[in-house]
C-alpha cells in the first residue's frame, strides 16, 4: 500500500477542473460552443490494457468539448498487427495509434505512413522528456511519435534470501556489493549455497538483461546483422551459459504460473527487469509481501518496453489527435498514469514530485520505489532494434531454451542461432 498524501494527485485534479470551468466559461462568452454535436470531432485510439488511458480520455474530453475519443482496447500483438495490415490496405487505420518500441522500428521503415508530428508544434514540447525516449521515434526530420511511459531496469531481490546467505540486505549495499555481472554470478553461487534457492528464474531472463545493456543487440541503425559480432550480446551468451552451468538459475518461463510461484515461495531470489515489473511482483508473489526490495542493475541501466504515440496519415483529424496525445501524454497525465497503473513516466520534471519521490510501499518494506526508478531512468540508455528484431529475437530464444531443456551443446547452439537467422532474414 502506497502512502499517499492528499496528494498531488487531488490537486492535480481540482486544478484542471477549475481550468475547465474557465475554458467552458470562456468559450460560451465567445459564442465558440455550440449545441450542433456535429461540429464535435471523433477520434478513434487503439491501445492495450495496462496503458492507462481509458481512465484520462474523460478528462481530456471535459477539457475540449469539441473532440470525442472513442478507445479500443485490444490485446498487445493484435493492436501491432492490425495497424500493419491497415497500413498496408490503405484504409482502416484510427486517428491515434499506440506503437510498442519492440515494434517501432518495423513501423519507422515507412514514415510517410505517419503525420510528421513536428508540422504539429512537436520541437515545443521535446523538452517534456528525456532525451534517448524523444529520439526512439525520430528518423530524420520526421518525428512519428511522443512517448509514453518508459521502463527502466533495476534489480529487484529478497531481502530475506540475501540475508540468509550472508549478503547485503540495504539497496545501497546491495548496489556496493553487486556492481558487476561476474559479482552478481558470485552471489548467486554463495546464495545457492548457503540457501538452495535460484538467484534468477532463467538463463534466459540473465541473458535479456545483459543483453539490452549494449547498443544494438541484433542490427546496427544501418539494419545490418550484428548478432555474430556485437561484444554485448556475445558476453550475454557466454555469461549466461555460466548462469545456467554454475546451476544458480532455474528453468521458469517468463510470466508463467510456475514462475508466478516460485516468487511467491522464495525459489527465485532476485528479478532483473523494468519499473513496471514491480506489480507484476506484488500480483504474483502476495506471500512474499515486505521480503522484496530493489536496487540498481549491475553494470547499467537499459529500457524494457515503453511505447508511443502515433497519427497514421489515414487519419481525417490530426490536429485534433495532436492535440489529444499532447495532452495525454503531457508530465501531469503520465504522473497521474504512474500513480493508477505504476507505468514510469517519460517526463523527468515530475520526477521530484511527492508521488514518486516520497511514497513508500508497504510491500516493498518501505522503500521509495519511485526515486530508484528515477534515478535508473536517467542513466538509461536505449539499444537499437532494427525492423527484424522479434523474428530473430524468437530464434535466439529458441535456442536458448534448447541449452536449458535439452542440454543442448552451448557451441552448437551459436552456431545454429547464426545460421537460421541468416535463412530466415534472406526469406524475408
Amino acid at each position: 500500500m502506497r502512502n499517499l498524501s492528499i496528494s498531488g494527485k487531488r490537486v492535480r485534479k481540482l486544478k484542471a477542473s477549475v481550468m475547465i470551468v474557465v475554458l467552458l466559461l470562456a468559450a460560451c462568452s465567445t459564442g465558440v460552443m455550440t449545441d450542433d454535436s456535429s461540429e464535435k470531432v471523433t477520434l478513434t485510439m487503439w491501445f492495450w490494457r495496462g496503458s492507462g488511458f481509458e481512465k484520462i480520455i474523460p478528462e481530456f474530453e471535459k477539457a475540449h468539448p469539441n473532440i470525442d475519443i472513442q478507445p479500443q482496447i485490444m490485446r498487445f500483438d493484435d493492436a501491432h498487427s492490425k495497424l500493419f495490415t491497415t497500413l498496408s490496405a490503405g484504409s482502416g487505420a484510427p486517428d491515434i495509434a499506440m506503437v510498442d518500441i519492440s515494434q517501432l522500428d518495423s513501423f519507422l521503415q515507412y514514415p510517410g505512413m505517419f503525420y510528421n508530428l513536428n508540422d504539429f508544434g512537436a520541437p515545443s514540447i521535446k523538452n517534456r522528456y528525456l532525451d534517448w525516449k524523444w529520439n526512439q521515434a525520430v528518423r530524420g526530420d520526421h518525428v512519428v511519435g511522443l512517448p509514453t511511459d518508459i521502463g527502466p531496469t533495476v534489480m529487484y531481490y529478497r531481502k530475506d534470501l540475501f540475508e540468509k546467505a550472508g549478503l547485503p540486505t540495504e539497496p545501497d549495499e546491495v548496489t556496493k556489493r553487486i556492481q558487476t555481472w561476474e559479482d552478481y554470478i558470485e552471489a548467486g553461487i554463495q546464495l545457492k549455497r548457503e540457501t538452495g534457492k535460484y538467484m534468477i528464474s532463467s538463463p534466459w531472463h540473465f541473458f535479456m538483461a545483459v543483453r539490452d545493456q549494449g547498443d544494438h543487440p541484433y542490427f546496427n541503425r544501418k539494419n545490418q546483422l550484428v548478432l555474430g559480432t556485437d561484444p554485448q550480446t556475445k558476453k550475454a551468451w557466454n555469461l549466461m551459459i555460466e548462469v545456467k552451468e554454475k546451476e544458480i538459475a532455474g528453468t521458469y518461463g517468463d510470466g508463467t504460473p510456475e514462475e508466478g510461484a516460485a516468487l511467491n515461495k522464495g525459489d527465485v531470489s532476485t528479478v532483473l527487469s523494468a519499473a513496471w515489473k514491480k506489480g507484476h511482483i506484488e500480483s504474483n508473489a502476495p506471500d512474499a509481501k515486505g521480503k522484496w526490495r530493489a536496487a540498481l542493475m549491475p553494470e547499467g541501466t537499459a529500457n524494457m518496453a515503453g511505447s508511443f504515440l502515433t497519427l497514421p496519415k489515414q487519419g481525417k483529424h490530426p490536429e485534433e489527435a495532436y492535440q489529444a496525445i499532447q495532452w495525454l501524454l503531457a508530465p501531469e497525465q503520465q504522473l497521474d498514469i504512474f500513480e493508477d497503473e505504476g507505468n514510469f513516466p517519460s517526463t523527468p520534471s515530475v520526477y521530484d514530485d511527492p508521488a514518486i519521490h516520497d511514497t513508500s510501499y508497504e510491500y516493498w518494506g518501505g522503500q521509495k520505489m519511485g526515486r530508484l526508478f528515477a534515478k535508473a531512468a536517467k542513466r538509461a540508455k536505449a539499444n537499437y532494434m532494427g525492423p527484424e528484431y522479434r523474428a530473430v529475437d524468437s530464434l535466439v530464444e529458441e535456442q536458448i531454451d534448447l541449452i536449458i531443456h535439452s542440454d543442448k551443446d552451448p557451441k552448437q547452439a551459436w552456431k545454429d542461432l547464426l545460421e537460421r537467422v541468416q535463412n530466415q532474414l534472406k526469406r524475408g
